[in-house]
């Protein structure tokens, strides 16, 4: 198909004439066709119309008299016109006096008998079949004028037909000859255009094949030509072109070439520069890995043996400077993480990890942190979290709870009074994720309009003055923003309206997600309870459940146990049981005690469905056996994945890091209780640690420690005593593997830098043993090092070795680790302590305190169990006066939740110590603050008072008799 705007010059040329002449020629040929046609159809009519004048004024006479004969002879006359068909005179009514008629003429076309005279002056029509067209007309005939000058009077009508059948054929003859002389006309068109195409296409398709060769690089000699008109100026200008285009391709080769000879310099001056950034960045790599090693060493040191120190008897004095050693040191290992930090941050070194994680707990976490460091300040924390944000989310909680640490730390290093409020919310949320936003708030000294534009960047601080109140490395805020920038978030600070600042980030987290096609199939044969005596709560509950196929059942609080002790004995316990917090004449929280408390129901998992974020923290859930608190009324995504997401096993698992980052539960299991709060050493339950007054027999664990610094040796000597175990030492790689292969151990500690034989070698060397042995895999090795660069884990893993402790880390962080491994022994009191029980002082009933209570102080510390106790029950002593103001003033203010939070701290305390007799009272006016009433608190609070000093009577006096 012909396309005109692809087609070239020669076509276009032939084109052009061809449509513009034959246009014109068709235009010409139907504007003569119409005008034929128009006059031989209006001469035709106006021939008949005279021809019926004439008929009529010869047949006046004939019609007046009416006289048929007279009017027939007169019509014969037509006889003598070859194409007149037929005629008819009418008299003045219409009526036919007289017809004519050709031979031939059919039947049906004879003029009819009657016509209508009116207007009847000059009519006409065309007649006929198409294939015999006719003409007819019509005219009427008057004798005389009237007296006023009219026409006159209406004598007849006369009727004239003629055939048209030659007028066309003469049409057609000119309509011939016209279309001939067009056809000759359009060939004299095509010769023409033929002839001078040549003349303009063929200078074009020169310039055309010149361009081509012109944008291929190919030599083109300059087009010549001997015209004077507008295409041999545009061949001229063209080859002025190519002159300037041959001169520019002449200087870039000159340019090219000297081009590449600088980029070839330059390209061996960056090889030598990047060789040698490379070279830096290796050193500035094993300068901070030895730096680290070499500080993180004598820090281990000076950490772990104040830490040993502190759990002797001491003086004040004593124990005061050894809390500032330790205090001083931890302050000094946070700066050398944040420098490190910073250094890998640099260096591209540093990534953040996708798992599951509660963010809940992160939050309860931070809380319990820092609300002691406020109120030592005097200052108001407060956490003002939304309702609707997801309890389980994807993203890395160690760096999330990094920039909140940072963030809050620095709101109550530069605030002096006042408040700090930690705002979280919710800023968007679709099906898959969800973005969070982070304030915190506070009172103190702002952060002026100067100061906010590079309060980021790396070692900068809002007062950098010699005078400056507050110290700090200016790191934090540069590493915060490092690390929500890698998070995919942003940070920033704004100035708050009254006083103080604002510092905020905002980062988008998955929701948790499980990987099913259909809900209802991972929640396949649950069962449920739900004690709930709300009928509007309980029945959307009961809705929710059912349309994930989990079977339920609803019981009052009263009949909770008993249903729940029934399905247990019937082999059809349930899986899941929900329990309101709000119930009449208990609360959620003691009901899932009293459930946790019973073996038989231990397997069923424990939800807590609260209005109140905060109606029971942490401690008081795990030591309930409560695996999650939901807040009323819950999402359906958060209880799908309370009932549905597995707990954490308490066996022997070896951790996530040696085959990748395994998900985190969202809570804790129902069935980890928490550690005291006054325990030294903290493992929870459920890696194997635990405390009995009455320990069984069982053989000691034993465990080589590979380490070749004198100080190290002996903080991790007496900090694997402590936990009851039995301690074999090596200097050296080479010695830790005589020994492995000289006795039998459940646990190594290998340090990864010794002389002779390193870990990684020691490593090695002990799995090559253990294969030949076929025990290829049995005996866990952990490595403790001082490096803690990006890296260090993954190499230590590589080494075949099993997990990875960083130093200075302290007994919990030991004992914790170990766990994961090797089920720890039981700690119990020293084997002359337990023989010979202390004696009990002689005291008044009122005044009793329980002796298993100070028994178990005194089992965490086998060597040293008296000063532990001594210290714990000064602390004990000299703290709840300050408690006991505390809920005197909460009482006074009206203020239950206050007296709430202080009679809980004092409830855990008096009974670690043993003071049941006021533990009792501190748990009735706990029950008080939960029902926001303070009435009948003042008569506990008396009963309190004298509790207590009955049991500081008793203190005191075992603290003289017995320690």
């Amino acid at each position: 198909m012909f396309h005109f705007e692809r087609s070239g010059p020669r076509q276009k040329l032939t084109v052009i004439p061809v449509l513009a002449t034959g246009s014109a020629l068709l235009l010409v040929f139907i504007v003569f066709a119409a005008a034929s046609v128009l006059g031989h159809t209006d001469a035709q009519r106006k021939q008949l119309s005279a021809l019926a004048g004439v008929i009529g004024n010869n047949s006046k006479s004939a019609l007046m008299l009416a006289d048929r004969t007279q009017a027939e002879q007169t019509l014969a006359t037509l006889a003598l016109e070859d194409d007149i068909l037929q005629a008819a005179l009418y008299d003045g009514d219409g009526k036919l006096l007289a017809r004519y008629a050709a031979a031939g003429l059919a039947p049906e076309r004879a003029a009819p008998d009657a016509v209508d005279t009116a207007g009847a002056d000059l009519r006409s029509e065309h007649s006929g079949p198409p294939w015999a067209p006719a003409l007819r007309v019509q005219r009427a005939v008057r004798s005389g004028a009237d007296a006023d000058g009219g026409p006159g009077v209406l004598a007849g009508v006369v009727m004239v037909e003629s055939a048209q059948l030659r007028m066309w054929l003469d049409i057609l003859k000119n309509l011939g000859a016209a279309a001939v002389a067009a056809v000759l006309a359009f060939m004299t068109a095509l010769l023409t255009a033929a002839r001078f195409k040549g003349g303009i296409a063929e200078p074009v398709g020169q310039l055309i094949a010149a361009a081509q060769q012109v944008s291929r690089g190919q030599q083109t000699p300059r087009i010549a030509h001997q015209r004077g008109d507008e295409l041999g100026a545009l061949i001229d200008s063209f080859n002025d072109m190519l002159a300037q285009v041959e001169g520019r391709d002449a200087a870039l080769a000159q340019y090219r070439d000297q081009l590449e000879r600088q980029v070839g310099v330059r390209t061996e001056q960056l090889e030598k520069a990047k060789n040698a950034a490379e070279a830096a960045s290796k050193a500035k790599s094993a300068f901070l890995a030895t730096m680290s090693h070499e500080i993180r060493t004598p820090m281990n040191g000076v950490l772990g043996m104040t830490e040993l120190l502190l759990a002797t008897r001491l003086s004040e004095q004593q124990r005061h400077y050894t809390d500032m050693v330790k205090r001083s040191g931890e302050h000094l290992l946070v700066i050398i993480n944040d420098i490190l930090d910073f250094s890998k941050i640099e260096a591209g070194k540093l990534t953040v990890e996708y798992i599951h994680f509660n963010f809940r707990d992160l939050l309860d976490d931070i809380d319990n942190v820092f609300s002691p460091q406020a109120q030592a300040k005097g200052i108001r924390l407060e956490l003002a979290i939304a309702n609707n944000i997801p309890v389980a989310i994807c993203g890395d909680p160690n760096r999330l709870r990094q920039v909140i640490f940072n963030l809050l730390g620095n709101a109550i290093k530069f605030t002096e009074s006042g408040k700090i409020t930690v705002r979280v919310a919710v800023a968007r949320e679709d099906a898959q994720s969800v973005g969070l936003r982070f304030e915190v708030h506070d009172t103190g000294i702002g952060v002026s309009s100067e100061a906010r534009e590079h309060i980021f960047d790396s070692f900068s601080q809002a007062d950098g003055s010699t005078t400056r109140k507050h110290g700090g490395t200016g790191l934090g805020l540069a590493i915060s923003k490092q690390l929500v920038e890698l998070m995919g978030g942003t940070i920033g600070v704004d100035h708050a309206l009254t006083q103080g600042s604002i510092f905020w980030f905002a980062v988008n987290f998955d929701k948790r997600r499980v990987d099913i096609d259909d809900p209802s199939t991972a929640a396949q044969g649950i069962r449920a309870l739900i004690v709930d005596e709300n009928p509007a709560s309980r029945a959307a509950l009961e809705r929710q459940l059912s349309a994930w196929r989990i079977a339920s059942a609803a019981a009052a609080a009263t009949d909770a146990l008993s249903q729940l002790r029934r399905a247990a004995a019937d082999g059809r316990a349930y899986d899941v049981v929900l329990l309101d917090m709000e119930l009449p004449r208990t609360s959620g929280l003691a009901l899932a005690a009293a459930i946790h408390a019973e073996p038989a129901l231990a397997a069923s998992r424990l939800l807590l469905l609260s209005s109140e974020r905060r109606a029971a923290d942490g401690v008081q859930r795990r030591q309930a056996g409560v695996a999650f608190q939901l807040i009323k009324p819950p999402r359906a995504c958060d209880l799908y994945d309370a009932i549905v997401t597995p707990s954490r096993d308490g066996g022997r698992h070896p951790p996530a890091a040696r085959g990748g980052d395994a998900p985190s539960p969202v809570a804790e299991p129902a069935s980890a209780p928490a550690a005291p709060p006054l325990t030294v050493l903290s493992v929870n339950a459920s890696a194997g640690v635990g405390f009995a007054s009455a320990p069984r027999a069982r053989k000691r664990r034993k465990v080589l420690l590979a380490e070749d610094n004198p100080v190290n040796v002996e903080v991790a000597s007496a900090m694997l005593e402590g936990l009851g175990l039995d301690v074999s030492r090596a200097c050296n790689g080479e010695e830790a593997l005589q020994s492995v292969r000289a006795g039998d151990f459940d646990l190594i500690l290998m340090d990864c830098q010794m002389p002779v034989m390193d870990g990684f070698a020691a490593t090695a060397e002990i799995r090559r043993h253990q294969q030949q042995r076929g025990r290829a895999g049995s005996l866990p090795i952990i490595a403790i090092t001082a490096n803690a660069l990006q890296g260090d884990r993954e190499s230590c893993l590589a080494a075949g070795m099993d997990d990875y402790l960083s130093k200075p880390f302290t007994q919990q962080a030991l004992g914790q680790t170990i766990a994961r491994w090797i089920t720890l022994p039981r700690v119990a009191a020293p084997p002359d302590e337990a023989a010979t029980p202390a004696p009990t002082p002689t005291v008044p009933a009122a005044q009793h305190i329980n002796r298993q209570a100070l028994n178990n102080i005194r089992a965490l510390s086998a060597s040293n169990g008296d000063a532990l106790l001594e210290r714990v029950l000064h602390a004990y002593i000299n703290d709840t006066p300050t408690h006991l103001h505390t809920i005197r003033q909460a009482i006074a203010n009206g203020n239950a939740g206050q007296m709430r939070k202080s009679a809980h701290s004092l409830k855990s305390s008096s009974a670690n110590v043993g003071a049941d007799a006021l533990a009792q009272r501190c748990r009735e006016l706990e029950q008080l603050g939960r029902n926001d009433t303070t009435a009948g608190a003042a008569v506990l609070l008396a009963e309190m008072e004298r509790s207590f000093q009955a049991a500081r009577q008793a203190l005191g006096a075992i603290l003289e008799k017995e320690i």
